[in-house]
């Protein structure tokens, strides 16, 4: 019988968790390093948004239109009815030239999207106290709270034999004549046959023995969570100063605009309540909200904003897959990855996102 590859995931946020799965699917032994605590960091500190809404070039789109679909699935298999609502978007953050811009895209585009006027918003969220004029629908995307999808996913793989170590550092690579055999990490070193570093924004991070590192441009960014309320919103809510949504188990997730730069020196506790403020002034009948969790962190963005995904040509067996929109792209770009890694199928939806136009 032939022995199952033995694959090493540095990361276990949504990005390393889905690899790990889609490895393990493929029948590979696996084994996810966790420099904190299962879920990631990345991950925890992620707005959650399931969309393809906005994509900088035709193949992005392409990819996180497929995403979509493929995190359908896994909620379907793994029941992910706590953490997963597919509860549509209404976008009303731009204005005016931006506005008709975004709108005029998703039309070239053929995205499933819907033109609203004030009174078709207010007759599906009517505990907005002062609607837009219009508004886009795109009643097929959908929200997650990426920390406790992973943790779902981990929990899967380790009840079909993957292992899950928190709490290590991975420090170096080992390699045999060109070919990766393992990883060094603060309380001792592992064999593998195959490495992937999901790492998300710590990707710029050297590692003794590999000369390769990822240029990143990593923004910080703000995310909140309110106590449970009753069930008042139907969609996740993208305004012109806040975005936010309502959980399957009636708490809030909010965080600054996505065309803003969040201010790394402003009091995170401020801003929060600040957020929160706006939150209520626009709703009506709605419950007093109070702060439950507040995180600033940083979102892991590529240089050129685009994911970086597959084989690293310093060392054979070695994988990389880090990316903004990772909550969006997580369950499909691990199926794609570990159809590269293990079947040698390399996926046309990939070929704009290898990691090789960063390599010299």
């Amino acid at each position: 019988m032939t022995q199952s590859p033995k694959i090493i995931i540095v990361g276990s946020g949504i990005i390393g968790a889905s690899i790990a799965l889609a490895c393990q699917d493929l029948n590979a032994d696996i084994l996810v390093l966790e420099q904190g605590t299962s879920g990631g960091v990345a991950s925890g500190n992620s707005f959650g948004w399931i969309n393809a809404s906005f994509a900088e070039s035709p193949a992005y789109y392409g990819l996180r239109l497929e995403a979509i679909e493929g995190f359908r699935n896994l909620g379907l298999r793994l029941d992910l009815k706590d953490s997963l609502r597919w509860q549509g978007t209404l976008w009303w953050e731009g204005a005016g030239a931006d506005f008709d811009a975004q709108w005029t895209k998703m039309l070239l585009n053929g995205y499933a999207a819907k033109l609203l006027n004030k009174n078709e918003v207010l007759a599906l969220e009517p505990n907005l106290a002062d609607a837009p004029e219009k508004a886009i629908l795109t009643h097929k995307e959908g929200a997650a709270s990426a920390q406790e999808t992973a943790k779902s996913i981990l929990r899967h793989v380790s009840l079909n034999g993957g292992k899950l170590i928190e709490l290590c550092t991975v420090t170096g690579v080992r390699s045999r004549y060109g070919r990766l055999c393992g990883v060094k990490t603060d309380i001792g070193d592992f064999d593998c046959d195959m490495l992937v570093l999901a790492t998300g924004a710590q990707a710029q991070s050297g590692l003794d023995g590999l000369d390769w590192s990822l240029p990143m441009a990593n923004k910080a960014g703000m995310v909140l969570q309110t106590n449970r309320l009753p069930q008042f919103l139907n969609h996740t809510l993208m305004t012109s100063d806040v975005h936010f949504r309502q959980n399957a188990n009636g708490s809030l997730t909010a965080g600054e605009i996505f065309g803003g730069d969040f201010n790394p020196v402003a009091n995170p506790n401020t801003l929060a309540t600040q957020t929160l403020e706006r939150i209520q002034a626009q709703l009506k009948n709605v419950e007093t909200m109070t702060l439950v969790d507040v995180k600033v962190g940083q979102r892991p963005v590529p240089k050129d904003g685009f994911p970086v995904i597959g084989a690293l040509n310093e060392l054979d067996g070695l994988f990389t897959a880090v990316m903004h929109s990772g909550v969006t792209l997580g369950p499909f770009v691990g199926e794609l990855l570990a159809a590269q890694m293990l079947l040698g199928s390399k996926s046309a939806l990939l070929a704009d996102f290898s990691p090789a136009r960063f390599e010299v």
